[in-house]
């Protein structure tokens, strides 16, 4: 058989970064260059590729409502208090770490003092309680 073979298909790089490397906001995004396909091995052609959906990507809800606070940064506390508890109390396969727990509560104290000012009343008060809490667990543990 006798194989003719063509010039490799061409990639299109496209940066889609929306600053440019000053900090400026970038209007459009710009085509850089033309580059052939050099990654795909050659006797994978069969394989196709499937492009992402075009459009903008979803994103999580930021609020229920109106004076309600955010449930991203919501999930957010709640991930690193369940971390910090696990940590602090430990289960049958992991023994109780209090120093890798002090760390996520130290994280938790960093983020409040970080956000002081950009968080609603609700947010600030829950971030606040479920610090007393764990450090008054950790207190009570060591």
């Amino acid at each position: 058989m006798d194989e003719t073979r063509s010039e490799p298909p061409k990639i299109k790089v496209v940066d889609r970064r929306k600053f440019s490397a000053e900090g400026e906001p970038l209007d459009t995004p710009e085509i850089h260059a033309e580059t052939p396909e050099t990654a795909a091995p050659p006797g994978d052609a069969s394989r196709k590729v499937e492009k992402p959906p075009a459009g903008p990507v979803p994103e999580a809800p930021k609020a229920d409502g109106p004076g309600q606070p955010d449930a991203r940064f919501l999930e957010l506390l709640t991930m690193l208090a369940t971390q910090a508890e696990l940590l602090l109390v430990g289960t049958e396969e992991m023994p109780a770490r209090p120093e890798e727990a002090q760390r996520v509560i130290d994280y938790l104290g960093v983020l409040e003092e970080k956000t002081a000012g950009n968080l609603s009343a609700d947010e600030a008060q829950i971030l606040s309680t479920v610090l007393y809490q764990l450090r008054t667990a950790y207190l009570q543990r060591t």
